[in-house]
């Protein structure tokens, strides 16, 4: 391991040579034990929850069904976000390689789960391997898709300018990039923050993924497949800047299609919009993106510069071009009304490629609030994300301002491990909006700067946590990473998972997650009232069960930390 972790006083542990035998491992496991299901570093912190059941202790038990471990559970106390009774336990002291279940008196099993080295490498291949499955206007070929495989959908070749793109009349040729969400649309705004955060983790770990680990068309070219598929997106995101260096809004339908797959799909397609939002975040991620590809792809590297730069000019001409739907035009809208954030990411990360002091002139007198605003992230996380990329960098920056970004961010940090700790469930969130699992995700990548910059391993408990609650310990019970763990989702609201034939969902998708305000509520009955249970499999509930781009950004970026860090 490469950082140490600071483990949870536990009540009572015994560490067992694994001996007699207490329980069938194959038996069915109990909806009343919350645990990660699929495993744990060997030095991590281990937890699991126990809900409304009486009991004093438990057991770790093998594939056989021998007691390797015992100890005592701690009342965590009730959470109102589920209407739960919480029991904690903690049997991080147990640091074994195998595969386990957690074993409770009268005979309730956990879900399976493993400890070992790299046990996060499979759930982030599929995290990424995701966006493979996203791409427009090619074929998902058997070779690399397995059963997923179906027809090229989308070519996006004649695209037709809507009049709220500034354009009468022609048409623009905007093929490939991804599938924003479970719909077939391609908007700009979420494919920048989509890109910047997993740049982001290949500007901290190179390495992080490689050349042929994810087997896509481009494995194999000497290029880290995490790139080739980020540069997929980043090709088509270049075709959306107008000659003047503004950018377009989104292409999409003028409605939503029906659950249908992307071949069948013969909507007329435009090019809608075109705005502050689009321009600043498309400056951003271009900018980023100049600085991982230049020493892959040099021309490709001054391309982006060019191209952010002009946006950026644009934006500054334009400084409050307000995107809304037309009234014609149903689908995503990604509607933003302040900029601040969107110019301070722009201008950090111009800053950080160019050295110009214009941009650093703009990041002292615009300085922004170190918070995070949970839901939408492609709107509310964008600050975050600009100073992530400045406090990677610190040594680029004036010694007053790095310290001060260093000291907001670890404060927004502990602010969150103290929630945390107030939580029954040890979890960071218990307000619960669309895509939930998001601000989970994002505040666990929160916790990994901090951890970066101050090397404090309270911070990685933190990151793992909220992490565990994303694959399976949460109020619904549900691993919330398609295809993986005992108890995953397969309904997603995702048009091919739900158009292919095939029982298995798409893997690799991070679904929205609980939501309070369940706003399909009249397509979708809900099982529980409670906001943390807010959650139901069904292909019908775009509330909770959609599956978007910059769900699975995050979750990229946290696996990818952590299996650096251990």
């Amino acid at each position: 391991m490469k950082s140490s972790i600071i483990l949870p006083g536990a009540l009572f542990f015994m560490l067992l040579s694994c001996n007699s035998s207490v329980t069938s491992p194959t038996g069915e496991a109990s909806e009343l034990i919350r645990i990660n299901q699929l495993g744990y570093y060997p030095q991590s912190v281990k937890e699991f929850v126990l809900v409304d059941t009486e009991a004093e202790g438990f057991k770790v038990i093998d594939h056989e069904g021998k007691t390797c471990f015992e100890g005592l559970l701690s009342r965590s106390g009730r959470w109102e976000a589920s209407g739960e009774e919480v029991m904690l336990g903690d049997f991080s002291a147990y640091e074994t390689p195998g595969s386990y279940r957690i074993y409770i008196e009268p005979g309730m099993v956990s879900h399976p789960f493993e400890i070992g080295e790299k046990v996060n490498l499979a759930p982030l291949n599929a995290a990424i391997k995701s966006f493979y499955f996203q791409r427009a206007s090619m074929p998902i070929e058997e070779r690399y898709g397995g059963i997923y495989a179906r027809g090229a959908g989308h070519m996006d070749d004649r695209c037709t300018f809507h009049p709220s793109s500034g354009k009468e009349g022609g048409t623009l040729n905007s093929p490939g990039g991804w599938y924003d969400a479970g719909d077939y649309g391609k908007y700009t705004v979420n494919a920048a923050i989509t890109v910047g955060q997993m740049l982001n983790l290949v500007e901290l770990f190179p390495d992080v993924v490689k050349d042929a680990q994810l087997n896509i068309p481009e494995s194999g070219n000497g290029v880290s497949d995490l790139l080739d598929e980020i540069r997929y997106e980043l090709d088509w995101m270049a075709t959306m800047q107008d000659a003047d260096g503004g950018v377009y809004h989104k292409l999409t339908a003028k409605n939503f299609g029906g659950f249908i797959m992307p071949e069948a799909y013969h909507l007329e397609r435009f090019i809608i919009g075109k705005g502050t939002a689009a321009s600043l975040d498309f400056a951003a991620a271009m900018a980023l993106a100049s600085r991982v590809y230049k020493d892959i792809d040099p021309v490709f590297a001054g391309e982006s510069l060019a191209s952010a730069e002009k946006a950026w000019e644009w934006s500054l001409a334009h400084p409050q071009v307000v995107y809304r739907n037309p009234q014609d035009v149903n689908t995503g809208e990604y509607g933003d009304d302040q900029f601040s954030d969107d110019f301070f990411w722009a201008a950090a990360e111009l800053y950080l490629t160019t050295g110009t002091v214009k941009y650093l002139d703009y990041l002292m007198d615009n300085q922004e609030p170190c918070i995070h605003q949970i839901t939408n992230s492609w709107k509310y996380f964008i600050r975050n994300t600009g100073f992530h990329s400045l406090l990677a960098h610190k040594e680029k920056l004036d010694p007053a301002l790095a310290s001060s970004l260093t000291g907001k961010h670890l404060e927004l940090a502990d602010q969150i491990l103290t929630g945390m700790e107030s939580i029954p469930y040890h979890v960071g969130l218990d307000h619960f909006e669309w895509g939930s699992n998001s601000d989970v995700l994002n505040q666990a990548m929160i916790l990994c700067y901090a951890h970066l910059i101050s090397g404090d391993p309270k911070y990685l408990t933190g990151v793992i946590r909220n992490m565990d609650y994303i694959l399976g310990k949460n109020a619904t019970g549900y691993c919330f990473l398609t295809g993986s763990g005992s108890k995953h989702v397969m309904n997603p609201h995702h048009r091919p998972s739900g158009a292919d034939g095939i029982e298995e969902p798409v893997p690799g998708f991070i679904v929205g997650g609980p939501n309070d305000a369940r706003q399909d509520r009249r397509e979708v009955k809900y099982a529980s009232d409670r906001p943390a249970k807010a959650f139901e499999d069904v292909m019908a509930s775009y509330a909770s069960n959609e599956v978007c781009l910059n769900w699975n950004a995050p979750a990229v970026f946290v696996l990818g930390y952590l299996e650096q860090v251990f």
